[in-house]
């Protein structure tokens, strides 16, 4: 799906290339277009394997578009900067489909949710940490570059291993590979 006929459908004012940009600025490493790429790349998978439908595609088309459109380790509401930028491009900022992606944003701010539209969303943005460990680690590589150029290291490494170590069990089948992780994490800064 074009993400050009989707902004002008859902009435979504904004320049594409513009938005782009913005997920190409230098400071990010993980967060950038190669993130939204691969969402991207694995809601559209869905939707022509029959899994989503198309509405569902559009606005997780759209979620993934917006969800880290603000994003400054720095910060610690990004997701909330993010809705808002994205509802003050929406023409039509009452309409059910636009309050559910603005509200799938917001909800990748804790990586729950409770409506099907955020589960799967969430589902997708979180599914580095269901790959194998190669990936896992270049994954951790950029979270890194993002947050050591706004924190020491051994800040850095006490919050990453607590939150590495909050999703081990809830991702069992990948556990093994995640608590390596972690042990990188706590012997490498």
């Amino acid at each position: 799906m074009n993400l050009n006929t989707l902004l002008e459908k859902y009435k979504i004012k904004a320049n594409l290339n513009m938005l782009l940009e913005m997920w190409n600025e230098p400071h990010r490493s993980y967060h950038n277009i190669n993130h939204l790429v691969d969402l991207t790349n694995m809601i559209n998978s869905d939707y022509a394997n029959s899994k989503i439908n198309q509405v569902t595609a559009e606005k997780l088309l759209l979620t993934s578009l917006f969800h880290d459109i603000v994003y400054d380790p720095t910060r610690t509401d990004n997701e909330a900067k993010s809705a808002e930028f994205f509802l003050n491009l929406c023409t039509e900022r009452k309409n059910i489909h636009i309050l559910d992606i603005k509200q799938a944003i917001l909800d990748t701010a804790a990586h729950t949710g409770d409506n099907y539209l955020s589960e799967r969303f969430i589902k997708y943005d979180m599914n580095i940490v269901e790959r194998d460990f190669d990936s896992l680690l270049e994954w951790e590589k950029g979270i890194c570059f993002e947050y050591l150029n706004v924190c020491d290291k051994k800040t850095y490494k006490e919050h990453r291993t607590k939150f590495l170590e909050s999703i081990v069990d809830k991702y069992p089948l990948n556990s093994a590979n995640l608590s390596k992780l972690v042990e990188y994490v706590k012997t490498n800064y």
